[in-house]
């Protein structure tokens, strides 16, 4: 765990603005030195002494997709991204799935991320359709949703089998979701893994919404039988929403309203293989407002900086790449930063070579952003291995001052 000597202020300091990096330099296959400022924090300019969020420019929402297992998670994610609908046998799941194994047994295993896009005009950019899909297909799909849209829809696909619940929970806390999406099918109903998955959301405090799907092949008394049995869950004391069944959009402005302020619970019944109820659903996603900065869990971009690593990869040509979300401050190619702690407790300087976000190599991450950088070591004759690396290890501003702590005194407090 990772502390700071003194508690981060997070007012802006006054400094002199440096010339900004290229945009052109590219340090990702390059082991020459990189260009680090005398204070170790690399190039900085007006722009890091302002909390003007990027956020503010280009919104982006984070929605996580849980519920109980053959629910419909991952075929409702494959619709509303590819633009296309199910055949009923998978079709649209298997562009989904991180790995072949989870195609072959229909059953998410992973956290597997998906990215919709809308216009300056409202219309759902499409670049993709039901084609196959391959790790430079998807990279070169992302980049073009990310250059037409004013606004992004990041889907977390998690897992609904009990056996990865696990891997579910770390995507829910890790992956600091906007709001969760709790797929329930309509022959099924609100089955026991739903109840966990929602009991999860409550605890967290994350808003969250319902999408009833299979409706084309559920008996209309059946049907019925579990809407009721929605509404009845909705409005329990454990939960206290009002439930609100979506069925045209001019109650898109009550429902958005209502799932940010915690008070309503918008219901949407579809079918992915007819299309019922599709458009609404969309109409919904692109009014979601974003929580970024009022959820809590970020600090302004004029803090100094602090990532969360929750993945690591080796990218041949480029070296050691670590996934994660920024919680604090901007982040720059060139910058450095602070990686640990590592397994002697110690934290080591590192130099940011090229960012990315949303596969998309870009100049700069700020706070509330998920990312990827590219890392370089500077401690003489070290080369970064993923053995290196442990849970909970973070990448900190030196200005913080970090040092590991074994232990910790808390008080916990459990809710009924």
């Amino acid at each position: 765990m990772a502390v700071t000597e003194e508690e981060i202020r997070c007012a802006a300091s006054s400094k002199e603005s440096e010339k900004p990096m290229s945009k052109d330099v590219d340090r990702s296959t390059s082991d020459d030195d990189d260009e680090v400022t005398a204070e170790g924090n690399g190039p900085s300019t007006a722009l890091d002494l302002t909390d003007d969020w990027i956020e503010d420019h280009m919104k982006d929402v984070t929605v996580a997709v849980i519920g109980n297992v053959d629910s419909g998670k991952s075929t409702l994610v494959g619709v509303l991204t590819k633009g296309g609908l199910d055949d009923g046998r998978g079709q649209a799941r298997a562009k989904v799935f991180n790995f072949s194994h989870e195609a072959a047994n229909g059953r998410t295993s992973s956290i597997a991320q998906e990215i919709m896009g809308f216009a300056p005009g409202g219309d759902q950019v499409l670049i993709e359709r039901m084609a196959t899909t391959t790790a430079n297909s998807r990279n070169t799909t992302w980049q073009q949703v990310v250059s037409q849209s004013e606004r992004l829809v990041t889907f977390s696909d998690l897992c609904g089998h009990e056996k990865y619940l696990k891997t579910t929970i770390f995507g829910l806390v890790g992956q600091c979701p906007d709001y969760t999406m709790i797929i329930v099918n309509a022959n099924a109903g609100f089955q026991r893994m739903s109840r966990e998955h929602l009991g999860i959301a409550l605890a967290l405090s994350i808003p969250f919404f319902i999408v009833v799907t299979k409706i084309d092949i559920a008996p209309q008394n059946v049907y019925e039988e579990n809407l009721a049995q929605l509404h009845k869950i909705v409005k329990s004391n454990a939960v206290k929403r009002q439930p609100l069944v979506v069925k045209e959009e001019a109650q898109m402005q009550a429902a958005a309203s209502g799932i940010y302020n915690k008070e309503v619970c918008p219901i949407f019944c579809v079918s992915n293989v007819t299309g019922d109820g599709l458009p609404l659903l969309r109409c919904f996603l692109r009014c979601l407002p974003s929580r970024l900065q009022d959820s809590g869990l970020f600090k302004p971009p004029s803090c100094p900086a602090e990532f969360h690593i929750d993945s690591i990869y080796v990218v041949p040509g480029v070296g050691l790449v670590v996934g994660g979300v920024v919680r604090a401050g901007r982040i720059r190619p060139g910058q450095q930063l602070l990686l640990g702690p590592d397994k002697v407790s110690q934290f080591k300087p590192v130099l940011i070579k090229t960012i990315q976000y949303k596969r998309v190599n870009v100049d700069s991450a700020e706070s509330g952003q998920h990312c990827s950088f590219a890392l370089r070591s500077l401690v003489k004759r070290e080369t970064l291995k993923k053995s290196m690396f442990r849970k909970g290890m973070v990448l900190l501003s030196p200005e913080t001052q970090p040092r590991a702590i074994w232990s910790f005194k808390a008080e916990a407090r459990a809710s009924s």
